[in-house]
């Protein structure tokens, strides 16, 4: 990244035909870092005093360990502004350039050289530097022959202020700086934020009363409660597994079996330690998963070491025999799990980045498990097995063990009813694929990128015409501020014990990430809100409120009101059109705009095409050459009075304070500038503006974006998912709309961004992914099977796990999205090894003998304990997360509807349907025949 960098630097430095007075282009490396919080930072002093406060607590903030950047919003460049007034300049003469030059000239430190002498060398340094307000309003501007003085304090005003007035942070109503605390992208979150509030806490005892420090834009309590969440569930998911082990399995059986658990996730947090991943919400939900997964390999081999010690081998040959009797099947259901998960380990894009982590996991986990189950289990049991197999059941088993021997009966009828009417079996299945496939083509079953989760934090962000006052920003700002308590003594009595639901407001002028703009004519109003796990308010109420309080505004272009940022999914609606012809580019962006805002669940329908500031273009008459004034003297002349010229920079401590020189705040701010103002001709006589320039009116567009070097125009819109879909608006627009707009418009061209691209991107991959892990599964059953048509017996047990994953997500009510697709393609590894050890079995019946139909209803039969324990932890392992209600679960929900549900249809359809798709095989001659040796 350094190397791409410099690249850029010097490709860009190495531009000689930039306008002369561009700014120097800034070349940053943006994402490197995680936002951790801000601390807002007020008192009863002045702004200067402020300022230098902050820029002691940024200096200790950054001492903080993994705090790598602290950004301070609220301050522009520190001046001290020397104004000028025009009648005091035509009395003395002089123009505006002319003070700027007298003051660079006698504003001097600089280093002269060294004396060297032969007792020491002595360094030398010209020091005639004004380091004060006052001691600039001494220096002399003009001194004449018999000694009179003209001091620049005696015709200029000299003023201690800031660059750019917009440039404020007002934090409940009074001016802060806010400090934005960041941390590297591989660093604890969780233990930065601790460390940060241990510093306020004693930071505020330093200070007393003087100092209010406020920490907000806490990006760490959403995460916090997400984990807790998670580990509580998992804890009793865990519960759960060691319950549903219990009841089939004597508990000292039960427990051997759970301690397999621990190295799984020693194996699972040593690959995450050495591969830099950390403990999130995703990998949290991969160790869950892991929970039932890994259990299958314990379960199996612990199953069958009891079942040889109850035949009455001694333990050592009870474990051995036990342990390799079943380790061809074990390590071929791990090698199938793997030819899934592997794949899906590189996901493309930035939801895939996000998701890729959990096949991660789970492949770690495995393998730990795997060593466990075959190297540790075996020699932990050998010791208690001979005891185990002579004890007696507990009567709540025992009777247990008779219930379920009851079911298993019943399975094995069904099956035998299912080989039976094997034909009728295969048409409902064929009926069900055909019919779910169609239920999703049209369109019953909607698509997202990410479910939405509430978040913390909601941000006002206004955008008013370019040219607008600060003046009329901060009205509008105090009419959305003022909303914003009316909500809050209103919606405050109905949260628990009536808490605050609004907890701080703050205000930043000359801020709107969604307009992508910064002047006086934006801002953003950002609430600190109640947790979301303890509100009684969601965001998309509390929107359509806060909105209906502010009401219509004068003159407003937009008001967006939404949560800080969209996460790796990307805006909602994003459709960039691209084109030579900005006014035909926006034409019809405004008409693509009208079309969206029809949309139900649509709002904040914005693009990035819009005028910029009122113009008057000025342009050198034909008297002006006679004068001796040239475009470059009167435009050097205009844009000193009214821009001003910096001519010198003094750094008193650690701050850097600029000298500018201009003309009087008085003259500058009114439309009379242009026909008051007077030029300098080349013998210092002053000439009326009107005479040498024509001024003419105009307005261009504000910002003209270029992507891959074409002109290109975005318009981006915001979707209520609870409303609406924004795939399936996408996908209204692309085959009913946009072709008629691209052919009123010839020349236009559209791209599909946002959420729509992001989630085609990622699902594109997983679809590869899946295939490649099918292809993986399919190669292997060939040489377990020897044959290339029973893998594929085996193989139909996925599209029906899958039905099951689709039909669980439509009872939930919930979309598919990302996560769904990630836990309907995990299910391909899971079902598949149910289904191997089932066909196993048939074939072990036919070869000692046994007529192909009664071989399958027998398999169902001696399959179903086994199937059952498998499935059932894997459930309970992910059932509590499946019954949460906390708003931080939404996110992971649909990755577990889709496991849970699919295996449960798997399950069901593996132990009844799939005996009989084996023997329609057989009445086919395609079924390979077992040899009986």
């Amino acid at each position: 990244m350094g190397r791409f960098l410099d690249d850029i630097r010097t490709e860009i430095e190495a531009l000689t035909d930039l306008p002369a007075e561009v700014e120097t282009p800034i070349i940053r490396e943006l994402y490197r870092t995680d936002l951790v919080a801000a601390l807002a930072v007020a008192g009863d002093m002045r702004l200067p005093d402020l300022e230098t406060y902050a820029g002691q607590l940024e200096d200790r903030l950054l001492a903080l360990p993994d705090v790598v950047d602290v950004v301070t919003r609220g301050l522009s460049q520190r001046q001290w502004q020397i104004e000028v007034g025009r009648d005091r300049l035509r009395q003395y003469g002089l123009g505006v350039e002319d003070i700027a030059r007298v003051v660079r000239r006698q504003n001097v430190d600089l280093p002269l050289g060294t004396l060297e002498t032969e007792a020491r060398d002595i360094q030398l340094r010209f020091v005639d530097q004004r380091r004060r307000p006052r001691e600039l309003a001494e220096l002399v501007v003009i001194a004449g022959p018999a000694g009179g003085e003209l001091r620049l304090g005696e015709i200029a005003t000299i003023t201690e202020t800031y660059e750019r007035a917009e440039e404020q942070v007002r934090f409940n109503g009074e001016r802060a700086l806010v400090l934005e605390v960041h941390k590297a992208r591989h660093a604890d979150a969780l233990d930065v934020m601790d460390r940060l509030r241990a510093f306020v806490a004693d930071e505020r005892v330093r200070q007393g009363e003087g100092v209010h420090l406020t920490l907000t834009q806490d990006m760490t309590s959403i995460v916090r409660d997400r984990l807790q969440m998670l580990v509580e569930n998992g804890l009793l998911g865990l519960v759960l597994v060691g319950l549903v082990l219990s009841l089939f399995f004597r508990p000292r059986l039960a427990l051997w079996a759970l301690f397999g658990l621990p190295a799984a996730f020693a194996g699972a947090f040593a690959v995450m330690a050495l591969s830099g991943l950390s403990l999130n919400m995703i990998t949290l939900v991969g160790l869950l998963m892991a929970i039932g997964i890994v259990m299958d390999d314990a379960v199996v081999i612990t199953d069958n070491i009891a079942r040889h010690a109850g035949a009455g081998s001694s333990p050592l040959e009870a474990v051995v025999a036990g342990a390799r009797e079943v380790l061809p099947g074990v390590l071929s259901s791990f090698l199938t799990t793997a030819a899934v998960f592997v794949p899906l380990s590189f996901l493309a894009g930035e939801l895939g980045s996000v998701l890729e982590v959990l096949p991660v996991v789970l492949i770690a986990a495995l393998v730990a498990s795997l060593v466990e189950a075959f190297w540790i289990l075996p020699h932990h049991l050998k010791a208690g097995v001979a005891a185990l197999a002579a004890g007696h059941d507990s009567r709540l088993r025992a009777r247990f063990t008779a219930v379920f021997e009851r079911f298993r009966e019943r399975v094995g009828r069904l099956a035998d009813g299912s080989v039976k009417y094997r034909y009728a079996v295969l048409a409902a299945m064929l009926a069900v694929l055909l019919g779910s496939a169609g239920f999703i083509a049209g369109g019953y079953v909607k698509m997202e990128a990410m479910p939405e989760i509430d978040g913390d934090v909601l941000e006002a962000r206004i955008l008013m015409p370019q040219g607008t006052p600060l003046a009329r920003t901060e009205a509008v700002v105090e009419r959305v501020t003022a909303a914003t308590a009316a909500l809050n003594a209103e919606l405050s009595p109905q949260q628990p014990d009536g808490a605050a639901l609004i907890r701080a407001v703050q205000t930043r002028f000359s801020h709107n990430p969604s307009a992508g703009e910064t002047g006086p004519h934006v801002a953003t109003v950002m609430l600190d809100l109640l947790s979301a796990e303890a509100r009684g308010t969601d965001l998309d109420t509390l929107n359509r409120r806060w909105r209906e309080a502010i009401g219509d505004i004068p003159g407003l272009i937009s008001l967006v009101i939404q949560e800080p940022g969209f996460g790796p999914a990307g805006i909602p609606i994003e459709l960039r059109l691209y084109g030579e012809d900005l006014d035909r580019l926006k034409q019809a962006a405004d008409e693509l705009a009208v079309k969206l805002a029809g949309y139900s669940g649509v709002s904040n329908v914005l693009d990035d095409l819009r005028p910029g500031k009122p113009q008057r273009r000025l342009v050198l008459a034909e008297g002006a050459l006679p004068l001796g004034l040239t475009a470059a003297d009167v435009a050097g002349q205009l844009r000193t009075g009214i821009l001003g010229e910096i001519v010198d920079t003094v750094q008193i401590g650690d701050q850097h304070i600029e000298i500018l020189v201009r003309q009087s705040g008085a003259e500058r701010t009114t439309l009379d500038f242009l026909r008051d103002e007077v030029i300098l001709d080349g013998e210092g006589n002053a000439v009326p503006l009107e005479e040498v320039v024509e001024i003419r009116t105009a307005r261009d567009w504000a910002q003209i974006t270029r992507i891959d070097g074409r002109r290109a125009v975005t318009v981006s819109a915001d979707v209520d998912g609870r409303r609406a879909n924004a795939d399936a608006i996408v996908t209204d627009l692309s085959e009913h709309w946009l072709p008629d707009l691209l052919a009123r418009h010839p020349g236009v061209e559209v791209g599909i961004e946002g959420q729509t691209a992001r989630s085609s991107e990622t699902g594109q991959s997983i679809a590869r992914g899946l295939l490649l892990g099918l292809l993986g599964i399919f190669l292997i059953l060939s040489f377990q099977f020897r044959s290339y048509i029973e893998p594929l017996i085996v193989m139909l047990s996925i599209p029906l796990a899958f039905m099951g994953a689709i039909w669980g997500h439509v009872l939930m009510g919930y979309n598919l999205s990302m996560p769904s697709l990630v836990g309907a393609a995990s299910l391909a590894g899971i079902v598949v090894n149910n289904a191997i050890l089932l066909v196993l079995f048939i074939k072990q019946y036919r070869a000692e003998g046994m007529e192909v139909r009664a071989a399958a209803g027998q398999a169902s039969r001696e399959r179903t304990r086994a199937i059952f324990i498998t499935s059932s932890t894997t459930i309970a392992g992910l059932l509590p997360l499946l019954t949460e209600t906390s708003t931080q679960a939404t996110a992971i929900i649909p990755l577990v509807i889709a496991v849970v549900f699919g295996l449960l249809v798997s399950t069901v359809l593996i132990l009844i349907a799939l005996p009989a798709l084996y023997v329609i095989l057989d009445d086919l001659g395609i079924a390979r025949q077992p040899s009986s040796e």
